[in-house]
């Protein structure tokens, strides 16, 4: 009896057993329509003596389509590399706030002694004597109410306005007196002064903040506007002068305006002095209103950055296509990007939320406050395990971000994310400047396995029924079903790091799977895993293919396969190890194939 199409058939069950290596199954090598023989009843059929398969390269097996995320690098590792094409960009900013002007009233009595010959102050400098008095005029003490939870403390302050300070000598004082050699005002010491305006000229305040005029006639009086660029916060100053600044109250200033006296004995006139009635000096002094533009210190403002990115993860490949895939990576990475020009530090909470593709949220995963640095570049790296490095990157280990991608997502992207400023160090800032971040989302992951990992490849081969149609097993049980069935073995050397169990099933010509109740085909052995993805691991596999009726064949176009990748056979597990295109094969050898039964075929 010539069976051709039979060994066909049944040559093509066998290729079942190479599992992953589905494509290479069908081979010239092993078409059986060269072999021409004649087979008894429970003969093995014999095949070409170079009964074994090339090596055959996890990259011919899995299929990576067109999607967008998963690629293999030019060392051969799959890696899944998604990144959000839209940058955010979002701003933080402290805003200025305005203090009101504040006005002052002085008075200073002199006393005769002051330029009496026995007076304390006077000074003998030659022939020519010189009086010298020093004598408080103003104080300039104001708080200013202002309750901000933006910043937390100040040691700085930063504007521009003006200090207008006058003095009036009263009469009696312009007679006995033409000419004040030398005046000098004394400025708080915590007050950060620019230059000052008098009669046409540009006058700087001395390094202890002292302002001198000279030769001042009394009848003139005296008025200069100073420019105040900022005060410093830092502590008490040796004049006593300070500002402090508390959260939820504001600032409160202390420090006063001073003035001294030189006067030459000579432009004195001491009769006009003893005659006297009124020697009481007047003066006023007005700090403008200003706006406070810059500021060092701790700042804690406070942003809402709703949604964030939106990592898409399109065309999933086929073998992470099923209901059943199980992508636990060993260590998956979901890394944000920030590019900061805030000045402080930056405190982030949020979420990390997966959608399907109809925007329903798979998973959700609050992430723990983490902190991004100012001014430059941050990558905050949301991972399963620690790193095994040190670095620059933040690491922040969630061992539940697994659950993000195991079953593959529409989309990535963080939500309700809330930044903070961090003011454990002082910064220096510019009040209402909107500070840009920008922050980009990329899911990275070699793909390495997990304990419960599970990766569906399926193919089908068919167009088959021209050559197992007139295919007959001959004999049946008592009840009625087929008495034969065919066998195939093989010895299996699998470098890929992961168990394969294969599961196979009849396709008839509608393209429809053909139940087991009239054709069954088992698997008896899972395929063994490669420990570490270079060694391989042999297993000896037989295939049934079992006819229940007598007329399944007529029907029959194909086989279809569904082979299971996972990382455990329940007592052993493999993981943790990259999986290479190239360099991770399996081969098939010792191929058998042995029909029980009696087969009959009509040649007519």
């Amino acid at each position: 009896m010539r069976i051709k199409p039979y060994l066909w058939a049944a040559k093509c069950c066998v290729a079942g057993v190479m599992a992953l290596a589905f494509v290479a199954c069908v081979d010239n090598d092993y078409d059986l329509d060269n072999v021409d023989m004649t087979v008894g009843l429970g003969d093995d059929i014999q095949l070409p003596s170079d009964n074994s398969t090339a090596d055959i390269k996890l990259d011919d097996v899995l299929d990576l389509g067109v999607n967008n995320f998963l690629s293999v690098s030019e060392d051969g590792m799959y890696n899944i590399d998604a990144i959000d094409d839209n940058e955010f960009v979002a701003h933080m900013v402290v805003a200025r706030f305005v203090v009101p002007s504040k006005s002052y009233k002085g008075s200073y009595t002199i006393d005769l002694g002051d330029f009496g010959p026995q007076g304390a102050p006077r000074k003998v400098k030659g022939a020519d004597d010189v009086i010298e008095f020093e004598a408080p005029m103003v104080d300039l003490d104001f708080s200013f109410h202002h309750n901000t939870t933006q910043i937390t403390r100040l040691t700085h302050i930063g504007f521009n306005t003006k200090l207008t300070v006058s003095l009036k000598f009263p009469k009696d004082l312009q007679l006995a007196l033409k000419n004040i050699a030398q005046l000098t005002f004394s400025l708080p010491q915590c007050m950060e002064c620019g230059k000052a305006a008098y009669l046409n000229d540009s006058i700087s305040v001395d390094a202890n903040n002292v302002l001198v005029l000279r030769d001042v006639n009394p009848a003139d009086g005296v008025k200069f506007v100073l420019n105040v660029t900022g005060m410093d916060l830092s502590g008490k100053k040796a004049d006593g002068s300070y500002m402090t600044y508390v959260q939820g109250d504001g600032i409160h200033f202390h420090g006063s305006l001073g003035f001294g006296v030189k006067v030459h004995e000579t432009a004195v006139d001491f009769d006009k002095a003893a005659e006297a009635k009124d020697l009481t000096v007047t003066g006023s002094a007005v700090l403008d209103r200003f706006t406070v533009q810059s500021a060092k210190g701790g700042f804690t403002p406070v942003r809402s950055f709703g949604k964030v990115g939106g990592v898409s993860l399109k065309n999933v490949p086929s073998f992470l296509n099923d209901d059943e895939v199980n992508l636990d990576l060993y260590n998956p990475m979901l890394n944000i990007n920030i590019f900061s020009a805030v000045p402080f530090p930056t405190k982030m909470t949020g979420a990390i939320v997966a959608k399907d593709s109809k925007g329903n949220v798979i998973k959700r995963i609050d992430v723990p406050q983490f902190t991004y640095k100012a001014n430059g570049h941050s990558i905050v790296s949301i991972r399963r395990r620690p790193a095994e490095h040190a670095s620059d990157t933040t690491i922040i280990v969630i061992p539940e971000i697994c659950d993000v991608i195991r079953n593959v997502p529409d989309s990535i992207a963080l939500v309700d994310l809330v930044g903070v400023g961090d003011d454990s160090e002082d910064a220096e800032i510019t009040l209402s400047n909107y500070y840009e971040g920008r922050l980009r989302l990329s899911v990275a992951s070699g793909i390495a396995l997990e304990k419960d990992a599970r990766i569906i490849y399926k193919h089908s081969y068919t167009g088959w029924n021209d050559k197992v149609k007139d295919i007959n097993f001959v004999s049946t049980k008592e009840d009625g079903t087929v008495d034969g069935y065919i066998t195939a073995t093989a010895d299996v050397e699998n470098k890929i790091p992961a168990y394969l169990k294969l599961n196979a099933y009849g396709i008839d010509l509608s393209g429809n799977i053909i139940g087991d109740e009239r054709l069954a085909v088992t698997v008896d052995k899972l395929i063994k895993a490669s420990p570490d993805g270079v060694t391989p691991a042999s297993t000896k596999v037989v295939i049934n293919v079992l006819p229940k009726d007598k007329t399944v064949l007529k029907t029959l176009d194909g086989i279809g396969f569904r082979v299971t990748m996972t990382t455990n056979d329940g007592k052993n597990k493999v993981t943790g190890v990259m999986l290479n295109a190239y360099k991770q094969t399996i081969k098939v050898t010792n191929i058998k194939i042995q029909k029980h039964g009696k087969v009959a075929i009509d040649l007519n």
